[in-house]
């Protein structure tokens, strides 16, 4: 899949229920459209026999979207989330701008949010936010941070790819974040069943290898920390003043008991969202495990040196190279 800051036209497509939320998101979309030059299209799902008061609900959301070259308001009947997943199947290449629902603080055991049901059937990006999140919904149009959180559990790296271009295309700094577990007994016992660093060399083997996939031209920099996943990552991306993060699908959404989850561990991000599905990644950039990974060509850095940061320069220019047939994009990486 093309991530969609290298298309030749990006679209945005705002789902919007007309909630407080939804009008909170205002500014963050209309930065984003300003800063990608992107296509908008406004998409409501309104249930059946509600069409009237829909379409005029739909005419008067975000009125100034009137004046972009390329926007649009499509309007669709039927359930929810199976109306917005079905026109992102339609638009593969766009990214789904969906902002939280209102929080609630009274329980709901067996609730499941729309955003989260899309978010399992869509096969577009996402970018949203939490609802402490909305202080910062405005992007620099250049420079800033982008993150991409790596849990070494994914089998792809498509969300890598996208935060790269994205990186790339506002000239940012791109920061690979990875948690190492804290020791303890139960560590023996994951790595018999997971594939993912447990150990500091490991974990800089691993990042390395994906630095090392990226190329030159990005400035790229490597943070690990050690402790529970959900406040080291918060540190973690204050630490990197990280703008966007950008997320595996897999790691974003979790399955608990009867239901699917927002992941605990994002909850105390403080900035923008980014969630990727794996799409129909080719072989070549898949993500091998751990032990199946062959050395880099050049020398390893000293670990010392890599303990906790480590600053490189590498580009995109050869990942994201045109395949020269005119039908998209392709991976340098060996097949």
């Amino acid at each position: 899949m093309l991530p969609m800051s290298c298309t030749p036209n990006p679209h945005l497509i705002f789902a919007t229920n007309f909630s407080e939320a939804c009008h909170a998101a205002i500014p963050m979309v209309a930065n984003w459209v300003d800063s990608l030059q992107a296509r908008l299209t406004l998409l409501h799902v309104h249930p059946r026999g509600n069409g009237v008061q829909a379409a005029r609900a739909l005419d008067s959301f975000f009125a100034e979207s009137a004046h972009y070259p390329n926007s649009e308001r499509q309007l669709l009947s039927g359930p929810a989330a199976t109306g917005i997943a079905e026109f992102c199947r339609q638009h593969p290449q766009a990214m789904l701008v969906m902002p939280p629902s209102v929080r609630s603080y009274l329980p709901r055991p067996l609730h499941v949010s729309l955003r989260t049901e899309v978010l399992r059937t869509a096969a577009t990006p996402m970018l949203t936010m939490l609802p402490d999140t909305r202080a910062i919904a405005t992007q620099a149009t250049a420079g800033g941070h982008v993150a991409c959180w790596i849990t070494g559990e994914e089998s792809h790296l498509e969300h890598v790819r996208e935060a790269a271009a994205l990186a790339q295309q506002r000239g940012a700094e791109l920061h690979l974040l990875f948690v190492l577990p804290e020791v303890s007994e139960g560590l023996m016992i994951e790595a018999l069943y997971s594939n993912r660093p447990l150990a500091e060399p490991a974990a800089i083997r691993m990042l390395d290898d994906i630095a090392a996939r990226i190329g030159n031209g990005v400035r790229v920099r490597v943070h690990l920390g050690t402790g529970s996943a959900r406040p080291t990552l918060a540190r973690l991306l204050r630490d990197s003043r990280a703008n966007v993060l950008v997320v595996d699908r897999d790691t974003t959404v979790r399955k608990q008991l009867l239901r699917h989850s927002f992941a605990s561990a994002l909850r105390d991000s403080p900035c923008l969202l980014v969630s990727v599905p794996s799409g129909n990644a080719a072989e070549r950039d898949r993500l091998p495990p751990p032990n199946a990974r062959k050395p880099l060509d050049r020398l390893a850095a000293p670990v010392a040196s890599l303990h906790r940061q480590r600053f490189a320069t590498k580009s995109l220019g050869a990942w994201l190279a045109l395949d020269g047939t005119g039908n998209g994009w392709r991976s340098p990486l060996p097949a």
